[in-house]
């Protein structure tokens, strides 16, 4: 509490706490519905994090993706996602016992922290108690992600973690104290600025970007903004990332001694996936199989399909960033806010951050990115927009009052502010209603799997599947599984007789090169038709 301004530390007890138990509540709400993990990404966190309930450790039963070339399962878990997510649905866990009801506690309890960390940022660029208020009501009806909040997934711990690794470091760095070599950092600050970056990068891989945005806003801040000697430029750059090192030197050990490597591969060669005529077709580089990621191969494409891929991924995007981040309505009065506070510290340091991994997903890890890791890594940012856009709001109405004398400046910014949030929330209902209650989709994902991994325990309770999904397969009560390749029938098999796959289990949405097994209109004589369950096809496979 320290940190915070002595003007916001007036109203923490009223206004933020208030915040926090209105933001629980409505998390708690939308929590209620979703009884289940809806997508690939949440269904992996939760069924490791059994594990580790469990006292397994950090393994995983099945093969997920083929680019490290990975053994078969059971296997060292997280070498391509990030394990954070996974422990704080272990430590739900702990609390209320193995169940998705338990993992969603530390989901629900976080997620309600957004809105006063968002108050806190818009009361310190503005010093308007009205705008804390407002941001803190943006971050709990936040359109887009208003229903990813409680899921069992990266938003909310990479939400908390960046943006306070970004306003920590503000307050650090701009709370300066009187030394007789120049100023001093508030090294307390810094640190845990470096602890959040470290929970952010524990989060998702793409964390250290918090950690170079900090850096380079705190060099050029203290060598040109604030004068300081090269001693304190650098040891403030220490403290940084003694906190950093503190949360992922034991991650770091894990892969090391694991894998021989602080940090696997397999994430950084999405960097070279490949272009293909279907554009959404070329992020199933993952689930290639046999297939060399290189920048021999990247480069070997060609100069124009590189260029399509960039230019498909900024326009990916730029949409997520006006209609995810911005909810359409908000995103240019942000752009005028951030305009309006460029001078300000605390907005260079987001909006660095921001520019980072916005280069990075679009140009480096173009595929990735576009097809949902901006989505993910825009939660830390969150809490500057709503900001932003409030003072682009204010600035504005200040605008148009001077130009309309009728106007009332006050009472028009306060009506103004009230509609935005209002359409945030007709923004998130719609989003939540189509997303998790219509026809109860949320929980109707992956319907038959149950039904699936019965009948094969049935058939053989030790046998390895091959399927679409195979996180949700153990969800649902299945055993060791590997994902269906995108690949022909051919490859597919091989990989199958590889990882001693006993089933190809086919649905509707099949990789392209097995439609004609899947509609039968090819045949072949590894492969016998075992089971349906609705649009769910079982393929006994004969071992060779």
């Amino acid at each position: 509490m320290k940190f915070l301004p002595a003007s916001l530390r007036t109203y923490f007890k009223n206004d933020l706490l208030a915040l926090f138990a209105l933001a629980l509540v409505i998390r708690l709400l939308a929590a209620l519905p979703q009884q289940q993990p809806n997508y690939m990404d949440a269904a992996y966190s939760y069924v490791n994090a059994v594990n580790l309930a469990e006292g397994q450790g950090f393994v995983e039963d099945f093969v997920w993706n083929y680019l490290d070339d990975p053994a078969p399962p059971p296997h060292p878990s997280h070498l391509y996602w990030m394990p954070l997510t996974s422990i704080l649905a272990w430590l739900g866990m702990a609390i209320g016992g193995v169940s998705y009801r338990s993992a969603q506690i530390s989901f629900i309890i976080l997620s309600a922290g957004l809105a006063p960390i968002s108050y806190g940022v818009a009361y310190s660029v503005s010093g308007q108690r009205r705008h804390g208020w407002l941001a803190g009501l943006l971050a709990i009806f936040s359109g887009f992600y208003f229903p990813f909040w409680t899921a069992i997934d990266n938003f909310t711990p990479f939400a908390i973690a960046g943006s306070l690794a970004l306003f920590l470091a503000w307050r650090g760095l701009e709370k300066h104290e009187p030394h007789k070599t120049g100023v001093r950092t508030n090294r307390l600050a810094i640190v845990a600025a470096g602890v959040w970056a470290g929970l952010a990068h524990l989060a998702r891989a793409d964390g250290p970007l918090l950690l170079i945005a900090i850096i380079a806003i705190g060099i050029f801040h203290l060598a040109f903004i604030k004068p300081a000697t090269t001693h304190h430029v650098l040891s403030t750059t220490l403290y940084l990332l003694l906190g950093y090192m503190l949360i992922m030197t034991p991650w770091l050990s894990r892969n090391w001694l694991t894998t021989g490597r602080p940090l696997p591969i397999g994430g950084s060669q999405t960097i070279w996936l490949l272009t293909a005529n279907d554009l959404f077709q070329s992020y199933a580089g993952l689930f290639s199989y046999g297939h060399e990621l290189s920048a021999q191969t990247f480069f070997g494409q060609g100069l124009g399909p590189i260029i399509q891929g960039r230019w498909w991924a900024l326009t990916a995007n730029l949409q997520t960033v006006l209609a995810v981040w911005g909810m359409i309505f908000l995103a240019p009065l942000a752009l005028l806010g951030f305009r309006c506070l460029r001078h300000h510290l605390l907005m260079q340091l987001a909006g660095l951050y921001g520019l980072l991994l916005l280069v990075a997903m679009t140009f480096v890890f173009a595929f990735p990115g576009a097809l949902g890791g901006l989505f993910h890594s825009g939660t830390a940012l969150l809490p500057f927009i709503y900001a932003a856009g409030l003072v682009g709001l204010d600035n504005s109405v200040d605008w148009l009052a001077a130009r309309r004398r009728h106007w009332h400046a006050p009472l028009a910014k306060r009506v103004f502010g009230l509609a935005l949030v209002m359409m945030a929330i007709l923004l998130s209902g719609f989003i939540y209603y189509g997303r998790v209650l219509n026809h109860n989709a949320w929980n109707n994902v992956d319907l038959r799997y149950p039904a699936v991994a019965a009948w094969v325990a049935q058939q053989n309770p030790n046998a390895t599947v091959m399927i679409n999904n195979p996180p949700a397969y153990i969800y649902h009560g299945g055993g060791l599984s590997v994902v269906v390749p995108n690949e022909d029938i051919e490859t597919t098999l091989q990989a199958a007789h590889q990882y001693q796959v006993d089933y190809l289990i086919l649905d509707a949405n099949r990789p392209a090169p097995l439609a004609e097994i899947y509609d039968q209109t090819e045949a072949h004589p590894q492969l016998s038709l075992a089971k349906r369950f609705g649009s769910i096809h079982i393929f006994k496979i004969e071992q060779e």
